[in-house]
């Protein structure tokens, strides 16, 4: 090869790299994210294999992984910019995980084997930043309606100080 042709080449990498660059002045994180989160979106409902096109993709581990990274783009979006721009991914989240449960029931699989941590953020109102608490849950627990816990009666202390007899 002689000098010139490989000269070429390299002013050509470097022409590559100058639009790369320009074109990440106008790319944003939360751009990628939120693109990232559609993806997701995509992919998951591919692996719930709900459809007879996408029945032989059915991966249930892949489409619940999918859910559990969509919640966590989805709240950090949240904590960069609240509103309209996030609105609709909590909604395809929630649609999701109702979709996964119908997924679930369809093959007769235990919901979530060994559901992902979810990772809880603090109330915006403590100054003090804290730790975030790892819950585990799954796209079938949230999913699910909350059932009220039931109360434990209390043991029956007997009436005066005495003790019961036996007998």
């Amino acid at each position: 090869m002689s000098d010139h042709v490989h000269g070429a080449e390299a002013r050509t990498d470097e022409e590559r790299a100058r639009a790369v660059r320009e074109q990440l002045k106008s790319v944003h994180a939360f751009d990628l994210a939120y693109e990232m989160a559609i993806s997701l979106v995509s992919f998951g409902y591919q692996k719930m294999g709900l459809t007879d096109e996408t029945r032989e993709l059915c991966d249930l581990d892949d489409a619940r992984l999918a859910i559990e990274l969509l919640r966590a783009v989805t709240e950090t979006l949240d904590r960069q910019q609240t509103g309209a721009a996030t609105g609709d991914l909590h909604a395809t989240l929630a649609q999701m995980q109702l979709s996964y449960v119908r997924a679930v029931e369809a093959v007769g699989a235990p919901a979530a084997a060994g559901p992902a941590p979810r990772t809880e953020t603090p109330p915006a109102e403590d100054a003090a930043p804290k730790k975030p608490v790892a819950r585990k849950t799954s796209p079938v627990e949230d999913a699910a309606p909350k059932k009220p816990a039931a109360k434990k009666a209390a043991p029956k202390k007997p009436r005066g100080g005495a003790t019961p007899r036996a007998g």
